[in-house]
Order: C-alpha cells, then sequence, then structure tokens
C-alpha cells in the first residue's frame, strides 16, 4: 500500500511541477474554458466524453512535449539539428492533438450557438 501512495505522491509533484510551465498553464486555461462552456451549454454525457477527453488529451501530450523539451535541451549543450527535429516533432504531436480538440469544439459548440440565433 505505501507503494501506491508513494506513486500518486510522485504524480501530484509531477503535476505541480508541470502546471507551473507556461504553455501547460495556457492549455488548461483552455481547458477551463471548454468546461465552462459544457456547463454553460448543458452538454450530454456523450458531448461531456469528447471535451474531457480532448481536455486530457491536450494537456497530456503538452506535458509530454515539455518533458522531451527539457530533456533534449539538458542532454543537448550545444544547437544541434537533430534536438531541432525532436522538439519539433513534439511540438506537432501537441499541434495534432489541439487539431483534434479543436474539431471536437467546432462540433459540439457550433450547432448550440446556431440554436441560439
Amino acid at each position: 500500500m505505501k507503494w501506491l501512495v508513494g506513486r500518486f505522491k510522485y504524480a501530484f509533484e509531477g503535476l505541480r511541477y508541470a502546471f507551473k510551465d507556461r504553455s501547460i498553464a495556457f492549455q488548461c486555461f483552455l481547458g477551463v474554458l471548454a468546461f465552462l462552456a459544457g456547463i454553460i451549454f448543458q452538454c450530454s454525457m456523450t458531448e461531456w466524453l469528447w471535451i474531457l477527453l480532448s481536455i486530457v488529451l491536450v494537456v497530456s501530450f503538452e506535458i509530454i512535449n515539455s518533458c522531451i523539451e527539457g530533456l533534449v535541451d539538458y542532454i543537448s549543450l550545444k544547437k544541434d539539428p537533430r534536438a531541432k527535429k525532436i522538439k519539433d516533432m513534439a511540438a506537432a504531436a501537441v499541434f495534432l492533438v489541439s487539431c483534434f480538440a479543436l474539431v471536437v469544439a467546432l462540433c459540439i459548440f457550433v450547432p448550440k450557438l446556431l440554436d441560439l440565433i
């Protein structure tokens, strides 16, 4: 049981570090906006699952991206085209997941906004 509690401790410490990162904090802010929009528009259970999946994916990928960037900076003390490629690919992963989240948001919220007109 002590082992399991220790794992949660490390995970929460990681979240604490993550939320201090500006990019991750910004993605969390956008996630809060999406969450509030879900409340305002009274989303269905299925819509909530898509919204929450999108938020968790974007924030998780941003955390992984920040870890990769930090690791590359730690390992490579000088500018290297391979390091740039690694960092750019990690950023591309965040971009793809963010595009997915945008499509989810458009599919859910645009019809609800059109119903108000």
